[in-house]
């Protein structure tokens, strides 16, 4: 197809059109054809023509942010619900600066045209809003109460209440939403909201709706909430898993449950909840065993057992394996270029399949990797131009070491991957090999000779990712423009575990995609303050050198990257990392060229370290190359 989608190398963005790239389908889709679009006609006319179109080819529109004659164009852009939101946020920046506004406003006007049916879409927007400035939200405040307060669409409210949430006391919010009839609207609002804090003060309010006497829509807004209020892990656990047992929406109750830390969960209670969860498994019919209520049942259900001694745990764990096919669920976590689990465990020579789905905002795929190939897997996908095989997969090596693979997931796709684990024991990896990504979003799938036998010796299993929001706040006291923390030789191991140097330049080491650190470091004079804050908001200042750019071409495709040089003839972008991508458009091809308004590089890049590990490579930044400290 000819659009190219929303892509990332090593945690960079690179923003494209919403289907695949064009080199990736080409033996087996139709050509996109540029649509012919009269935006000189009145509005209604305009909003027709753009309203028949499919999302790739409204991507080909012709649009800059200099003309009045452009803003149904971007308009549309952010009110269509599979459009990435690199590309909203860049549409969200071109009609603020047509109109002479700021974001949260035209945020707030595509709210207010959004229709009854478009949750996801709002919940995109929601997010947008969130990330605006506090002080600007608090210029929107009379504003966001009255789509809180009023008739608005459902997931429209919602979004409304996560804004007023990051800006307002949880008491007052509370109120107000009880004078609205909004409780259940704020409770879904909450998990949006980035501030585990703000999140957490909403907690004596939320408790006492898990009662399975709540009205039932209120209840479950609850029961999603609850789960993302740090500080009271153990009454929540409590509470969800008393829900459970008077069989009162058990599939949320998973979900919660799974999204509290497994460290906070509490001994004493986890055998009556994976009996009960067992009990409530086996009354879902066959059919329905390979749906996400299910799997979300059996997959904690057998978490819990996996805790639990092994004379106690290991009948939980036959039964629900008895129920049906070895499923392992594997989700990818949201700006973090990870997997949400580092460890699979499977039995040798057993079926198993993997439902792999892609939560975040990049695209990624699955693929597993002989014993210790891990390496030679990702650097041959690294090497490869976006190629389809002869099963649709890019970026996937025709190499023996490569044992299963997935296709390439944009944003909200899942697939399944069943096949039958090797026959040999070992530590089999598994990675996504888009280019970049391999170095950092990797896991291991450990095939046992006797699950039983490896789970009683190993009660931990499996890893999950840990992620911690962590703010420069959180650092504002060990980190000074004076002073250092931090072991910077412990930090040089935390910098490859962060894969820095696959898009970065530490001396004479790294990729030089993103700007050099040991430039960055000599600009912020060793602050170790100030680096911090432009690794955690990457978008708050871009250097142009750095900025990504959209280029529309004359054969009707998008292409993206960063410009390394531009004569008469060309301009040469570099679109990845790797070494295949690397590109010149001839100038005669290139229509219209825009800038992106967000960093490349995703702001959690951190939120897997613990509070040391970011110390430490803080340290090392500032001592590698850096300039001599006064």
């Amino acid at each position: 197809m000819n659009c190219r989608l929303l892509v990332a190398l090593c945690g960079v963005w690179i923003a494209g059109c919403a289907l695949a790239a064009p080199h990736e389908h080409a033996h087996d889709a139709p050509k996109i054809d540029k649509p012919i679009v009269f935006l000189d006609k009145s509005p209604r006319i305009v909003a027709f023509q753009l309203a028949r179109l499919p999302d790739a080819q409204l991507l080909l529109v012709d649009r800059e942010p200099t003309h009045l004659k452009y803003i149904p164009v971007y308009e549309a852009i952010l009110l269509r619900p599979a459009i990435p939101a690199n590309l909203k946020q860049d549409a969200v920046a071109a009609l603020a600066k047509i109109n002479k506004s700021d974001a949260a406003t035209e945020i707030l006007g595509a709210l207010k045209r959004l229709p009854e049916d478009q949750s996801a879409l709002a919940v995109g927007l929601a997010k947008l809003l969130i990330a605006q400035p506090a002080a600007a939200l608090k210029k929107h405040h009379a504003a966001l109460q009255e789509i809180a307060g009023g008739d608005s669409p459902a997931a429209v409210r919602q979004a409304a209440f996560a804004a007023l949430a990051a800006t307002q006391p949880a008491d007052a919010l509370w109120n107000f939403a009880e004078e609205k009839s909004g409780t259940a609207y704020l409770l879904i609002a909450l998990p949006l909201v980035p501030d585990a804090a703000v999140r957490a003060a909403f907690y004596a309010k939320t408790a006492p709706l898990l009662q399975a006497s709540t009205d039932a829509p209120l209840r479950r807004a609850a029961v999603a909430a609850v789960a993302r209020m740090p500080g009271h892990e153990a009454a929540a656990f409590a509470a969800l898993a008393a829900l459970v047992a008077a069989d009162a929406d058990v599939a949320d109750c998973a979900r919660a449950l799974a999204a509290i830390p497994k460290a906070q969960w509490p001994a004493a209670a986890l055998q009556k909840l994976a009996t009960d969860l067992l009990t409530r498994a086996k009354a879902i019919p066959q059919s329905q065993r390979t749906e996400n209520d299910y799997l979300d049942i059996a997959q904690l259900g057998l978490d819990l057992a996996a805790k639990l001694p092994r004379e106690t745990g290991a009948p939980i764990r036959q039964a629900f394996a008895a129920l049906g096919v070895n499923v392992l669920r594997l989700r990818t976590l949201h700006e973090q270029m990870l997997f949400d689990r580092a460890l699979l465990v499977v039995e040798a020579g057993r079926p198993v399949e993997v439902f792999f789905e892609n939560t975040d905002v990049m695209p990624h795929n699955w693929v597993l990797a002989a014993i210790g190939a891990a390496d030679a897997v990702g650097a041959a996908a690294e090497k490869m131009p976006p190629k389809p095989d002869a099963l649709g997969r890019v970026h996937v090596p025709d190499m023996p070491q490569v044992l299963q693979a997935s296709r390439m997931l944009n944003p909200g796709e899942h697939a399944r991957i069943a096949f039958t684990a090797p026959k040999v024991p070992g530590d089999y990896p598994f990675l996504c090999t888009f280019p970049g990504h391999w170095q950092r979003m990797r896991g291991v799938l450990k095939v046992v000779g006797d699950m039983e036998t490896y789970l009683a010796q190993n009660p931990t299993a499996p890893v999950e990712i840990k992620i911690t929001e962590w703010k420069s706040a959180d650092f504002a006291a060990a980190l000074t423009a004076t002073t250092a923390a931090g072991d910077p030789a412990r930090g040089k191991a935390v910098f490859a575990k962060a894969a820095c140097a696959s898009c970065h330049q530490l001396g004479a080491e790294g990729v030089a995609f993103g700007p050099n650190l040991s430039d960055s470091i000599k600009r912020l004079k060793g602050d170790g303050l100030a680096m911090l804050t432009e690794i955690l908001e990457p978008s708050r200042t871009i250097d142009e050198k750095y900025r990504n750019y959209n280029f529309d071409l004359t054969d009707d495709e998008t292409v993206n990257g960063l410009i390394l040089k531009e004569d008469a003839a060309g301009v040469t972008l570099r679109t990845g990392p790797g070494e295949a991508q690397v590109q010149t458009l001839p100038k005669k091809m290139i229509k219209t060229r825009r800038p992106s308004a967000l960093s490349l590089m995703p702001a959690g890049l951190l939120n897997t370290l613990a509070r040391e590990e970011v110390l430490d490579l803080l340290a090392y930044l500032r001592t590698a190359n850096a300039p001599a400290r006064p």
